[in-house]
């Protein structure tokens, strides 16, 4: 993350208002603030002036006006941007010394400057200790997902030698060949730019890794009969197995995969331990780091997010910061490996339980059919606390689906016994698949039509349709897709972004949606992507057979456009409008 030093510029003749401004917006810029840096007509550095300096001239009846030439430091400490953080670390004594410092320890802000005194950033003695200790740049990331591929790629432009692994060979060949097999703005340009430069994909661990980062799935199993699903671990065993093969003395690992609470430490540190024969926090460094990015905004997230880091120990945290320092200017370090892992499941659990909420008030709303989305906007408008989220046709995607069964895990003791809090939640959410699929039953025979011989067309299969992505791991169409294909073979998937080969490979038979809504009985739209928002429904309609059923799972159009002109019937979450005869 590179500073904006222009930030920190003032002339010698400009006033103490004027520093204190600049110290202001490098503050709000999340820049190490409480300096000023003075320089001539040349942009050459000839000093710089600090909150001390200001606050001593105020006290002594300096006013914001006056101007600064006689408060300013005029023999600042700089460093030559060749010099590495370890000899500014060793030199700073020795420059304070000279100075007669009282402090001969360090020193609060760092000036680097070129070779020809210009400024080049400014950085905290926090953040340069920080920076001693990445020493490491050649990092391998395990696990080229979702997770794992967005990372690593946006490291590399970042500049640090990456070697992507995935033990999926289709995967890696794709990448070789420049082709993201995940939707991602932004992603096929980078692959492109740095594929063969600073990213190496490859189904192999390299030998002279320096930071190890582990960003395999943990998944769960199955919750048929009810049963409390569990995480998956042998991804993660296998993976910690191989890197402990691999480990050298001074290595870091970092944990990115979400797990149970305790799991690094219990479970992924010995195993580091057995098969390196190291003890992790003396030999080896170990960090909990968790990933919390939105896919369809995982490139800019990486970025913009704060990065929590907790850490084995203190030098670890500081390791692990000083590498996620590159990508964002927001550290926030918690007190244990075990702090991190649960920042992560705390997250995604909420939004979960949040939407559950809203979910469950839809499944109330529906037995009188209210319209839920009125509902929710009449008691969100113009109230101040607490914004109800709008409903959906269940909580879809690789996350939300699994980390409150991962969560549950640490609840020991529990009421009603056999469900946790969290665990009931999900239990709300994925009951809306049943839900909207029996209420599309329902109509199919109310209008006299028989579900085997109906079309039926699934629109929007990726998890989210806003932002966009083409995934469509454990999305809530697919579940309402596979309870509607029990009923008849004549049903057919549609998404504008996810690939085809991924809509085949989850077993939904995939469709142009032109040809999909000709002569269908039934279309059901699940996603909010734009793509459908923008559609003429009443055009949509027209090419459908008679009386024909719109599930609009989003709210994305008026029942208006589509019963004015054609006799049929309107299913909302919670709400059922038919055609007014005629």
């Amino acid at each position: 993350m590179k500073n904006n030093f222009k930030k920190y510029l003032i002339f010698k003749n400009q006033t103490i208002k004027k520093v204190l401004q600049i110290f202001q917006d490098s503050a709000d810029s999340k820049l190490p603030a409480g300096i000023a840096i003075v320089i001539n007509k040349k942009k050459k550095v000839i000093g710089s002036i600090s909150e001390g300096d200001i606050r001593r001239a105020l006290l002594n009846g300096y006013a914001l006006e006056d101007s600064i030439e006689n408060l300013y430091e005029k023999n600042p400490i700089c460093f030559n941007e060749n010099y590495s953080y370890k000899e500014i670390l060793e030199q700073i004594p020795h420059e304070l010394m000279k100075r007669n410092r009282k402090s001969h320890k360090y020193l609060n802000k760092i000036i680097i400057i070129n070779n020809i005194g210009n400024l080049v950033k400014v950085i905290s003695y926090h953040e340069l200790w920080e920076q001693k200790v990445a020493t490491h740049r050649h990092i391998v990331v395990l696990g080229l997902g979702y997770v794992g591929l967005t990372l690593s790629l946006v490291l590399s432009e970042e500049g640090f030698f990456v070697t992507g692994v995935d033990s999926d060979k289709s995967k890696v060949d794709k990448l070789r060949n420049k082709k993201s097999y995940v939707y991602e703005k932004g992603i096929s340009k980078i692959l492109n730019d740095q594929l063969g430069k600073n990213f190496i994909p490859t189904t192999e661990i390299p030998n002279e890794g320096d930071v190890y980062i582990i960003s395999v799935g943990t998944p769960v199993t199955n919750n048929k009969n009810r049963k409390s699903p569990k995480p998956i671990l042998g991804y993660i065993k296998e993976i910690s197995i191989q890197v402990g093969k691999k480990l050298t003395p001074g290595n870091l690992v970092i944990l990115r995969s979400t797990v149970p609470i305790g799991l690094s430490r219990d479970f992924i540190i010995p195993l580091l331990e057995k098969h390196s024969q190291l003890k992790c926090g003396n030999d080896f460094h170990l960090a909990f780091a968790p990933e919390r990015t939105a896919e369809g905004k995982a490139i800019s997230e990486l970025r913009e997010l704060p990065q929590i880091i907790g850490g084995i120990n203190e030098e670890s945290a500081h390791a692990a910061a000083a590498l996620f320092r590159e990508l964002t200017s927001t550290i926030v370090r918690v007190s244990s490996l075990e702090a991190a892992e649960m920042v992560k499941l705390v997250n995604n659990t909420y939004r979960d339980m949040v939407f559950s909420y809203s979910n469950y008030i839809t499944q109330i709303s529906a037995q009188y059919n209210i319209d839920i989305f009125e509902i929710i906007r009449a008691a969100n408008q113009g109230y101040p606390r607490d914004k109800v989220p709008f409903p959906s046709p269940g909580v879809g995607g690789p996350c939300l689906t699994k980390d409150p069964y991962i969560f549950s895990t640490a609840v020991k003791e529990s009421s009603p016994p056999s469900m946790s809090f969290f665990e009931y939640g999900r239990y709300i959410n994925e009951n809306m698949h049943k839900m909207i699929s029996d209420r599309v039953k329902s109509e199919i025979l109310k209008i006299g039509k028989k579900i085997n011989s109906c079309k039926i067309l699934v629109c929007g299969l990726a998890f989210k349709g806003n932002p966009e992505t083409g995934d469509v791991r454990n999305s809530s169409a697919v579940e309402i897709y596979k309870i509607l294909e029990k009923y008849t073979n004549n049903i057919f998937g549609h998404d504008p972004i996810a690939l085809k080969e991924d809509i085949k490979n989850i077993g939904v038979k995939p469709v142009i949606f032109e040809d999909g809504i000709r002569d269908a009985d039934i279309i059901l739209f699940l996603n909010n992507n734009t793509f459908y928002e923008k559609l003429n429904i009443s055009k949509v309609v027209n090419k459908m057979a008679q009386n024909p059923i719109i599930f609009d799972g989003w709210h994305l159009f008026r029942s208006d456009d589509i019963l004015n002109n054609r006799q049929g019937t309107y299913i909302n979450l919670s709400q059922i409008i038919k055609s007014k005869s005629k």
